[in-house]
């Protein structure tokens, strides 16, 4: 009898250790409003040195930051963590309903070094999330771009986009070409666009142009959109590097320079016949006509990349953007742009080389457009401009896996499902230029 008292003593003992040590690494429990919604990493002006990642909650919080601290695979590798505060702000849903949007900026990092992070109040924390900061020299890397996602995005977007991750899990980053959803105004429809993300969103830096969905204001408002919906501004954290003195422009046009690529963002919308507010058109196609001349002219980078959201030639719809040609056309042929990646034609479309609006020699300077499609939405291809397009697929989801090393630039199209339908390669010559070659596989 004595044995067995003994006995249960010390299974107690034991089960005391065990619930002791699960309460130590149990979070406390707290109001789930408080609870961190919509991580997405941004990108920031030095990718090297800082990252940048903004999140919501359904109410305010008292104190809003982040952490940051060196990867390891000790689990308490946090408690080095240094603490940022955030900055918020408060907006009102399509639906009525009152938010909280948040910002930290990490800076001060190591070029090159995986880092964890969460966002939270100090009590109510996101998971730790993993993230990597660019090199500070021209090294290879991987990003994808993706067309227009716009409609059906949880339930159909969110395969093509996944797919995109599991197949290139490296890759340091997303290009969006814009209208990443229907209704820039409908915060509903942003909730499906983060949950098409999934976890990804907040692992993998966010590049998104601006699209004339992005802008769409509610029916019956009585105005034209002259920007992006506040809701874009509070879910992207991006770099305020565009136009000086430009609010309009703020978080649409900004550029970086990635591992000896320049990044440009341009705000198309304001060049084509969409609807826009007639003085803020004037304001944005004034403003980034010198900004862009000047980022291409100053480019100490090998190679350069352009994104936008229409295309230069439309190859989907029943409309044409002489303005936009007109506009930029002459400066990506005298400063050598490499490539621009475009959005908004829902088909998909790869040009031969160009230059001055006509195909030109594989070896000769040039520019590569492509246009894509994420999303469900499709449209007929439109045979006006077919003579410049080297390969167009229509009806077909995709997504984009672009490699850069060296003197190369790799860039492979995947329908959805992964089946390789396209590719092509750009060699550096000496003189700035390419050479243009077709792949046959990645």
């Amino acid at each position: 009898m004595q044995f067995i008292v003994k006995k249960n003593v010390q299974a107690f003992g034991f089960m005391l250790i065990a619930l002791t040590t699960i309460l130590a690494w149990s979070a406390p429990s707290v109001a789930p409003e408080r609870v961190p919604q919509r991580v997405l990493l941004g990108m920031t002006s030095d990718p090297a040195h800082s990252q940048a990642v903004t999140w919501r909650t359904t109410v305010a919080v008292a104190a809003p930051q982040a952490q940051i601290a060196p990867c390891s695979g000790n689990p308490v590798f946090g408690n080095t963590a240094t603490t940022v505060k955030a900055t918020s702000g408060e907006y009102t849903t399509s639906s009525g309903a009152k938010v909280v949007h948040y910002e930290a900026v990490f800076s001060g990092l190591e070029p090159g070094k995986q880092y964890g992070y969460r966002v939270g109040d100090g009590t109510a924390w996101s998971e730790w999330f993993q993230i990597r900061t660019a090199s500070d020299k021209a090294e290879p890397f991987r990003f994808i771009y993706v067309g227009d996602a716009q409609a059906n995005v949880k339930s159909l977007w969110s395969r093509t986009i996944r797919n995109a991750f599991m197949s290139a899990p490296d890759a340091s980053f997303v290009l969006h070409a814009g209208d990443l959803i229907n209704e820039g105004f409908d915060d509903a429809l942003w909730g499906e666009w983060c949950d098409g993300l999934g976890f990804f969103g907040a692992m993998m830096a966010n590049m998104p142009a601006v699209g004339n969905h992005d802008m769409n204001l509610p029916e019956g408002s009585g105005a034209l959109p002259s920007a992006a919906n506040p809701l874009w501004k509070a879910h992207f954290a991006l770099p305020q590097n565009g136009p000086a003195d430009t609010p309009l422009l703020e978080d649409e046009a900004y550029w970086v320079d990635y591992q000896g690529v320049r990044f440009i963002c341009l705000e198309a919308n304001a060049y084509t016949p969409e609807d826009y507010d007639p003085e803020a058109r004037k304001i944005a196609q004034a403003k980034q006509i010198p900004w862009v001349k000047s980022l291409l002219e100053n480019n100490p980078n090998r190679w350069t990349v352009i994104l936008q959201h229409e295309p230069m030639y439309q190859v989907g719809k029943n409309a044409d953007n002489p303005e936009l040609r007109e506009a930029f056309l002459a400066l990506y042929d005298k400063y050598h742009v490499d490539l621009v990646l475009q959005g908004h034609d829902h088909v998909y479309a790869r040009s031969h080389k160009l230059a001055g609006g006509k195909v030109v020699g594989d070896a000769a300077p040039g520019t590569v457009y492509v246009v894509s499609v994420s999303g469900p939405k499709m449209y007929p291809f439109n045979p006006v401009y077919a003579d410049l397009m080297k390969k167009t697929i229509a009806d077909t989801q995709l997504f984009q896996i672009v490699a850069v090393t060296g003197d190369h630039i790799r860039l492979n199209t995947y329908a959805t499902g992964n089946e390789w339908v396209d590719g092509f390669e750009l060699k550096k010559n000496k003189d700035g230029g390419s050479v243009l070659s077709e792949l046959s596989k990645p």
